[in-house]
């Protein structure tokens, strides 16, 4: 079972709350998930297709709750062309005072763009709304990959209407597009997260948040031992420079010529070619810190290249 269908069975399954909550999700399930048909004598008729047979329950429920109206569920077994078990829900005859009070039909008849403003004006139809728009159109990537969070829109009105009831219930970032048909992403991970636990969904966002924090672990533990890897590398390289640098001016220079600080540095150095700066100060006597060993280097790979020059060192 994919993610996606994990997180329809789990929604559908929630509390549906108040009338005023099954509106807005009744709402935003026959937008998203459904079309308005036009059947001859029979006159307006709608049909929401899922392929989650708990969501188009959840649905036929909240439609006879709300009022009057002949709700059937046809289920249509796999076949060859299509994999999975499709779940049609169809309103029939009358329905129209059901589809204008559900945003879906301006009084008179007309189909109506956008999301019904008097149902989502409270946080409560928000988050209903959002809630059966995922039930029905919502696609999510599987916890291990990168986050994407995507609803199919009917349109663009209502795909821009979604992305803003979307950022009130945790989803900042959410935009909509239109990319082969409207829709509405969102690709952070945190918000992903937020939505799923305001909808309800709280399996799924223990499951979803766990992976996001072990995916930031991991990347964090990634750059760390990348970071390490190249430090260890540029120390590797700069001891063996310097190692260099002190066997050229010792074959050079008279070793009584050089400054006692210089000597010591030189043989510390050399007897200790992969320790820090600060574990080469620390094996002086008396110790110093690292600021005064890098200085005490550079001068002797200064001497080194001026000696590589041609040039006679002078105290």
């Amino acid at each position: 079972m994919s993610f996606t269908h994990q997180v329809r069975e789990e929604l559908a399954h929630t509390e549906p709350g108040d009338d005023d909550s099954r509106l807005a999700e009744a709402s935003a399930m026959l937008r998203f998930g459904g079309v308005l048909e036009i059947r001859g004598g029979a006159g307006v008729g709608y049909t929401v297709a899922t392929d989650v047979g708990a969501v188009a329950r959840r649905l036929r429920a909240s439609l006879d709750a709300l009022g009057p109206a002949h709700a059937t569920v046809e289920v249509h077994q796999p076949t060859g062309l299509r994999a999975a078990t499709v779940y049609r829900l169809r309103l029939d005859g009358g329905v129209t005072p059901l589809l204008a009070r559900l945003g879906i039909v301006a009084p008179d008849g007309r189909p109506a763009a956008g999301a019904a403003l008097a149902l989502t004006r409270s946080a409560a139809g928000k988050t209903a709304y959002v809630r059966g728009a995922l039930m029905v159109a919502g696609s999510l990537s599987d916890p291990r990959r990168p986050p994407h969070l995507e609803v199919r829109a009917p349109g663009e009105a209502a795909a821009a209407g979604l992305a803003r009831l979307l950022v009130p219930c945790g989803g900042r970032g959410a935009r909509a597009s239109d990319h082969d048909g409207w829709r509405v992403t969102c690709k952070s991970g945190a918000a992903i997260g937020a939505v799923l636990a305001r909808v309800g969904a709280h399996t799924a966002f223990l499951h979803w948040d766990g992976q996001r924090l072990r995916r930031q672990l991991r990347g964090e533990a990634n750059r760390s031992a990348n970071a390490d890897r190249a430090n260890l590398s540029r120390a590797v390289a700069a001891s063996s420079r310097q190692a260099a640098a002190i066997e050229r001016a010792m074959a050079s220079v008279s070793w009584p010529d050089l400054p006692e600080e210089l000597r010591a540095i030189a043989l510390t150095r050399l007897a200790s070619p992969e320790a820090s700066l600060a574990e080469i100060g620390a094996l002086l006597d008396p110790p110093v810190g690292k600021t005064t060993v890098h200085r005490r280097l550079a001068a002797l790979t200064a001497l080194a290249e001026e000696l590589d020059a041609g040039r006679r060192w002078v105290e």
